[in-house]
């Protein structure tokens, strides 16, 4: 038990642990999660409820409605001025802001040191949790290069460069013993077929004639849609490898896919207009893909009991182009989030939730109590009458700090210049760096 090495913090989360939570029956005779509960989150990259809610009104994205309506839902505010992922998603995972954790940047960018797994500043919900005997699997989540020793298995965010080595990068897996068949799950974007692709573009459309007439929007896509695919197949390994209090999965997908196509949405007057074939071809991409993507929640989601506690969230929203450029500018300050627990009411709407409240959240719902330095507060809206008693005795009993439980930098791991590059490249094509 990692714990064991910071006896002090595991004295004081067991004796938290033990304290009566309010658990039992609710108001509506639901029977609240016994102490400590699992919780599956997955993340949807800048997913936003302006492009959601009308394909859920089309009767599109079945998997997401159903879930929505078994869940306390709304918006999440995220920092203003807008962000980059990198330094939302630590957020979300430490439940501090980037002055504490430490990730403010992508790789290179600005001449900084680039941050990695092993040298984030803060530590994040798998270091909180697992300080209490609790495991995680986390696949695909920014700034996890190299994966660090963690209670359970971390898949960085590296599996899908670096795929012309004959030796995969050192450290893309925690633990080392699980990293060829990690590797294995990768999909090779030129092995997608074009009856494959044809799902995300017009009926009857000719997929190697618009590869050839526009190579950098099918490239994307094809790029994009493997790296999703990939940590699915990751995803699909890790449900089978234990049983674990936390599930976290992410798709990245999403995100990339707005940068690049978003404009050819038909009612966004930045739409490349003067193209008419061009808008034929892209116009419905991004919703298309959103419908590949409510798929594979849906399967993620079908693989736990249906009253396992889930949330799915985004870290920002996206408006799409700007007068005054791209990249983060692209991004909304409202983000989605979605909790179902016996602790919150189905069906409740959020009015709001901060982005640094979402930590404290996940601590709630795994039977944790929130540190006192951390500015976010457990989500207290939509609770059911066992699940006010909870938050009131979670926000009753936080710790001091869950700061100890650091994680230690240690040798960087010697990225390949070439996946630098790679990276860097793909970073550049959708505005974040120049």
């Amino acid at each position: 038990m990692r714990g064991l090495r910071y006896p002090f913090l595991t004295l004081l989360l067991l004796i938290v642990c033990a304290l009566p939570t309010g658990c039992g029956r609710d108001g509506g005779g639901r029977v609240a999660p016994a102490s400590p509960p699992d919780l599956l989150v997955i993340g949807i990259d800048s997913a936003d409820w302006n492009l959601l809610d009308p394909m859920i009104a089309e009767g599109r994205l079945p998997r997401l409605a159903a879930f929505r309506a078994q869940s306390a839902s709304g918006r999440m505010k995220t920092f203003v001025p807008l962000e980059k992922s990198p330094l939302l998603w630590a957020s979300i995972c430490t439940g501090v802001g980037p002055e504490v954790h430490g990730v403010a940047s992508f790789l290179g960018e600005s001449g900084r040191k680039a941050p990695t797994g092993s040298a984030w500043y803060a530590p994040a919900i798998w270091d909180m949790i697992g300080a209490a005997g609790q495991s995680t699997a986390v696949s695909g989540m920014w700034t996890t290069y190299p994966a660090r020793p963690i209670d359970g298995v971390m898949v960085s965010d590296y599996l899908p460069y670096g795929r012309e080595r004959s030796v995969p990068l050192a450290r893309l897996v925690y633990p080392d013993s699980l990293s060829a068949r990690v590797v294995a799950c990768r999909v090779d974007p030129d092995s997608l077929r074009a009856r494959d692709l044809a799902r995300f573009l017009p009926p009857g459309a000719d997929v190697a004639a618009l590869e050839a007439a526009y190579p950098r929007q099918l490239r994307n896509l094809r790029e994009f849609w493997a790296a999703d695919l990939g940590y699915l197949n990751v995803a699909r390994l890790l449900k089978d490898v234990a049983d674990f209090d936390l599930f976290f999965f992410y798709l990245r997908g999403p995100d990339m896919m707005s940068h690049s196509f978003h404009h050819y949405l038909k009612d966004d007057p930045a739409s490349p207009r003067n193209d008419p074939a061009e808008l034929a071809a892209f116009r419905e991409i991004l919703p298309l893909y959103y419908d590949w993507v409510d798929e594979a929640v849906g399967e993620v989601l079908s693989w736990f009991p249906p009253d396992r506690q889930a949330v799915i969230l985004s870290d920002h929203g996206f408006f799409g182009p700007r007068p005054n450029g791209r990249g983060t500018v692209e991004h909304s300050e409202w983000g989605i989030f979605l909790v179902r627990s016996p602790l919150y009411e189905a069906g409740a709407v959020i009015d709001r939730i901060e982005l640094l409240d979402i930590c404290p959240t996940f601590l709630s719902l795994l039977g944790l109590p929130p540190a006192k330095d951390m500015p976010g507060a457990i989500l207290a809206q939509g609770l059911t009458d066992a699940g006010r008693r909870h938050v009131k005795q979670m926000e009753k009993h936080r710790v001091p700090s869950y700061m100890e439980l650091c994680p230690v930098e240690g040798a960087e791991a010697g990225l390949d210049p070439a996946v630098g590059e790679e990276i860097r490249k793909q970073l550049r094509s959708l505005g974040y760096i120049n």
